[in-house]
C-alpha cells in the first residue's frame, strides 16, 4: 500500500507540477479573512461527528463525555489520514476506544451502522440540494429513490434484529466451523448474547431525526471549509458547482477506503470538477491545497497530539452505562432483596 501511494503521488506531482507553481502564487496572496471561517467550519464538522457517535452510543445506555468523544474523532481522523489503511484503520481505532469505555459489541456495531446510514442519507440530501440550486430538478427522483432504498434496507435490518429467533439459525450455521475449532459453545453464546442486546435496542424516531441533523451539520461544516478556501484564493464558484465538487470528491474518496484521506483520488476529483464548473485550474489547485492543509493537515496535527496524550495518560473507566447507577441505587435500598443486590454492571 505504501508503494502504491508513492507511485500515485509521484505520477500526480509530474502531471500537476506546472499547475502547482501557479497555484503557489495564488496561495501566497490568499485572503486570511476567509481562512478563519474555513478552520471554524472544519472544527464544527469534527465536533458534530463526535456528537453523532456519542448520540449513537447513548442509545445503548452508554454515556460518554463529549471531550472524550471529540478527542477520539480527532485522533481517529489523524490515524486514517496519515497511515496506509485509511478509513478502515480509523474505524479500528475508534472501535478500540469504544471498547475501553465499556461498550459492548452490539453497541459498537450499532454506533458504526447508525452513523454510516445517517451520513449516507445526509450526503444524498446534499446532492439533492445541489440539483435544486443548479435548476436540474430531473435528478431529484434518483436522489429520492436512493434515500428511500437506504431507509428501506435499514428498516428491514432492524426488523430482523428485533426478531433474533429468525437470525439464530443462520448465525449458528456460519459459526459452526468456528465452534469446532474452539471446542465449545462460547462463540455461539457470544453471538446469541449480541443478538439479544441488539433486539433490546429500540431507538425512537427522534434518535434518527436528531442524528440526521448532526450528520447534516457534519457534512455542512466540511463543505463550508471548502467554500471558504475557494474564496480565499480568489475563486468564486457558484454554490451548486462547489457543492457538486465536494460531493464528487467525498464519493470518490469513500470508494477507495484504503488510501489515507483519499489522497490523490479526492484531490483530482475536486480540482477537475471545480475546473469543469468554470474555475481556472490554478485556482482550483490552490483551493484544494489550502483545503487539504486544513483537513487533514491541521486536523491531523491536533489528532496526533491528542493520540499521544491518550497514550501518556491511559483512560480510566469513567464511562458507565445508565443501568449501573440504577443498579447501585437498588442495591443500596434497605429493603433490597438478595437477588437484586447481585446486580452488576460493566464499566
Amino acid at each position: 500500500m505504501a508503494g502504491a501511494v508513492v507511485v500515485v503521488m509521484s505520477a500526480e506531482l509530474v502531471v500537476i507540477a506546472p499547475y502547482m507553481r501557479r497555484a503557489a502564487g495564488q496561495l501566497a496572496h490568499a485572503q486570511l479573512t476567509w481562512v478563519l471561517p474555513a478552520v471554524v467550519g472544519e472544527m464544527v464538522s469534527m465536533m458534530m461527528f463526535a456528537r453523532l457517535q456519542r448520540h449513537a452510543l447513548g442509545t445503548g445506555g452508554l454515556r460518554v463525555r463529549l471531550g472524550s468523544a471529540a478527542a477520539t474523532v480527532f485522533a481517529g481522523n489523524a490515524v486514517g489520514a496519515t497511515l496506509p489503511g485509511g478509513s478502515l484503520l480509523s474505524i479500528t481505532y475508534r472501535t478500540r476506544r469504544m471498547r475501553s469505555w465499556g461498550a459492548s459489541a452490539s453497541q459498537i456495531g450499532f454506533a458504526h451502522a447508525a452513523t454510516g446510514v445517517l451520513s449516507t442519507i445526509a450526503l444524498a440530501l446534499f446532492a439533492g440540494a445541489g440539483h435544486i440550486l443548479s435548476g436540474d430538478s430531473s435528478r431529484l427522483l434518483s436522489v429520492a429513490v436512493r434515500v428511500g432504498a437506504i431507509c428501506a434496507l435499514t428498516s428491514t435490518v432492524f426488523a430482523l434484529v428485533h426478531h433474533p429467533a429468525v437470525l439464530r439459525r443462520p448465525v449458528r450455521a456460519l459459526l459452526h466451523l468456528l465452534r469446532r475449532l474452539r471446542r465449545g459453545a462460547g462463540v455461539q453464546a457470544s453471538a446469541d448474547r449480541m443478538l439479544d442486546e441488539l433486539a433490546a435496542m429500540h431507538p425512537p424516531a427522534r434518535f434518527w431525526a436528531w442524528g440526521l441533523g448532526l450528520a447534516l451539520f457534519n457534512w455542512g461544516g466540511d463543505f463550508v471549509c471548502l467554500l471558504a478556501v475557494c474564496h480565499a484564493v480568489g475563486a468564486s464558484p457558484p454554490l451548486s458547482t462547489a457543492l457538486f465538487a465536494y460531493i464528487a470528491g467525498m464519493t470518490a474518496a469513500s470508494a477507495v477506503p484504503l488510501l489515507p484521506a483519499g489522497i490523490g483520488v479526492l484531490d483530482a476529483t475536486l480540482v477537475l470538477t471545480l475546473h469543469h464548473g468554470g474555475v481556472p485550474i490554478s485556482a482550483a489547485t490552490a483551493a484544494d491545497l489550502l483545503y487539504r492543509t486544513i483537513t487533514p493537515g491541521l486536523v491531523g496535527v491536533a489528532g496526533w497530539f491528542l493520540l499521544l496524550q491518550q497514550h501518556r495518560r491511559p483512560a480510566r473507566p469513567q464511562h458507565v452505562r445508565e443501568s449501573c447507577d440504577h443498579a447501585r441505587t437498588v442495591a443500596a435500598t434497605p429493603d433490597a432483596t438478595a437477588e437484586t443486590s447481585t446486580v452488576t454492571c460493566k464499566a
